[in-house]
């Protein structure tokens, strides 16, 4: 989310209706499965198989399409397919595979509105990476026309308050902000009793597993560290559940009722926002402390941070990324949008930094973790004093 956009376009909203969104590209990718005379039987199959089950759950319980009449529909208008109760204007009549058994070109046109990558038509992404890629192209659609000034402060809430209720969220910015947020209530795997749990690191709602009487609770990004607990399930007093700490790092966390009104910022979001932004603000926050002058994803987020202090500056670019050979891959080759960019990673990847320096140093980045970073900060205040 880093390119450096125009501020004058108008403001962008997040799809209202996400059954729609999920049952148009179910049908389109089918039919780029369907329509590839290349593709092995038996994945055709199995993209069928997934595509209609996405689609079907989008449709009232014993209205979906048969499989026979989900393969023919495919090369009929498409509207036919859809839940009678969502808005087809303009599409129903879209035809995505033509009398040849052909992607059409107007499947190609609804595949780019609907934000369907081109890659995933031609590779066949498995469901779970097209949808998370789509949510994290409509945030930054919705991202890249904030003024900078929005922006910065966008970034600092969806950081700072992964969880919150309905009313405030709105009151805090009208409808913009709980555009990024889903109701806790419809995740059942990070619930006890109707009751979540927030991550004392990360405040975002712990994952529940196991069955029983006695389940474990633990953040997703943060169990390798210690944030883990277990709760006991029953509960004849009718009261909260409660967390007993299994890990070293597990903080006592009350339990919130997980009700409709309760909202946290999806896991996409979570993902590619929030937890990088621990570490960003972390940075932030220290240099602050040591009378540095930082500035916030500068240019439209090109990159994190751009600190100053004590005649030396650095431009910082946090990643959270769960594995640092895949971020120097995708590093590779690239050119920092700053000379002598520093890529700051978490410090439980400390024992990969110099597998990461060594694949991104060629191409002018530098390789830190954050306590590395936060080292050089204190020298660099050290001196000035």
């Amino acid at each position: 989310m880093g390119e450096d956009l125009a501020e004058t376009d108008p403001p962008a909203t997040i799809p209202a209706d996400p059954r729609r969104g999920r049952a148009i590209t179910a049908c389109c990718l089918a039919a780029a499965a369907l329509g590839d005379p290349d593709l092995p039987g038996e994945r055709k199959a199995r993209a069928l198989m997934t595509c209609l089950g996405v689609l079907a759950a989008t449709h009232p319980l014993g209205r979906a399409p048969s499989m026979a009449r989900f393969r023919a529909g495919l090369s009929e208008p498409v509207g036919a397919l859809l839940p009678r109760d969502v808005d087809t204007s303009g599409i129903a009549e879209v035809v995505l595979l033509d009398a040849e058994g052909r992607f059409t070109d107007e499947a190609e046109d609804l595949c780019a509105e609907f934000l369907v990558p081109s890659a995933a038509l031609d590779q066949f992404w498995p469901w779970d990476r097209m949808a998370s890629e789509q949510e994290e192209r409509r945030i930054y659609e919705v991202l890249r026309r904030l003024t900078e000034a929005d922006y910065v402060r966008l970034r600092a809430e969806l950081v700072e308050q992964p969880v919150g209720d309905l009313r405030t969220l709105r009151r805090t910015w009208g409808s913009l902000l709980p555009q990024f947020y889903e109701p806790v209530a419809d995740w059942p795997w990070r619930q006890v009793r109707g009751w979540f749990f927030a991550c004392p690191d990360c405040r975002w709602p712990m994952r529940v597993l196991g069955k029983g009487s006695i389940v474990d609770v633990r953040c997703e990004a943060h169990a390798r560290r210690g944030v883990m607990y277990t709760c006991r399930v029953e509960n004849r007093t009718g009261k909260a559940p409660e967390l007993h700490p299994a890990g070293e790092r597990a903080r006592l966390v009350p339990a919130q009722p997980a009700t409709k009104e309760s909202l946290a910022v999806s896991r996409v979001v979570w993902r590619y926002v929030t937890l990088p932004g621990l570490l960003e603000c972390g940075i932030r926050d220290h240099a602050f402390g040591l009378g540095a002058d930082v500035e916030m994803w500068p240019h439209r987020d090109r990159y994190d941070l751009e600190i100053e202090l004590g005649g030396q500056s650095w431009c910082v670019d946090a990643k959270a990324w769960a594995s640092p050979v895949a971020l120097g891959e995708a590093l590779r080759g690239t050119r920092p949008a700053a000379p002598g960019l520093v890529i700051v990673v978490p410090d439980h990847q400390r024992s990969s930094l110099d597998l990461l320096q060594h694949m991104i140093g060629g191409s002018g980045y530098r390789a830190a973790t954050m306590k590395g970073i936060l080292a050089e900060l204190d020298d660099a205040a050290t001196v000035s004093a």
